[in-house]
């Protein structure tokens, strides 16, 4: 599970070794975050609760914080927003409670989690979902663990414990 979080807020050079922990690292990443729907978002705008932005036709003219090379900057440069790069989250989120920066966009899944836990009652997600990107995962032909991660994926989803997990990593709707 620290390797699955780790992942979602910085880049990954290594997975899990076991086959039993690579499987519960696609779930957690995939199913528990949404990407199996394939309505992911790649960007969405947190703000301070006092701010004035509402939804993506704000940002123009706006210091706008996201992470450098994400594609985020070429929508938000794209849109007249002034963008301000950060390497990490945390440095945005950072210049985000400073007052440095307008709102914050990147994608969602991170988003969403901070403003539901460390960023709780100080940033709020506004908006509509923009710049959405279809996301798969895909497997080598023939890979036994196709079948095993989609009847996981479907488990999850009817039994309820796809919604329990994003409710509680990224608050109810």
């Amino acid at each position: 599970m620290f390797w699955a979080a780790s992942a979602l807020v910085s880049q990954v050079q290594s997975v899990p070794g076991q086959w039993l922990a690579r499987l519960i690292a696609l779930v957690w990443m995939f199913g528990g975050v949404a990407f199996y729907t394939a309505q992911p978002t790649s960007t969405l705008t947190v703000q301070q609760m006092r701010g004035a932005i509402q939804g993506p036709a704000d940002l123009a003219g706006k210091q706008v914080g996201t992470i450098a090379n994400s594609v985020a900057v070429a929508y938000l440069q794209a849109h007249h927003a002034q963008v301000q790069k950060f390497v990490t989250p945390d440095l945005m989120y950072k210049a985000l409670l400073e007052g440095r920066v307008n709102a914050g966009v990147f994608g969602a899944p991170v988003l969403l989690y901070y403003a539901s836990h460390q960023g709780s009652g100080l940033v709020r997600v506004v908006g509509p979902q923009f710049n959405t990107l279809p996301v798969a995962m895909f497997f080598p032909a023939e890979s036994p663990l196709r079948k095993r991660v989609d009847t996981a994926l479907t488990a999850l989803r009817e039994n309820g414990t796809y919604q329990r997990l994003y409710d509680k990593w990224f608050g109810s709707e």
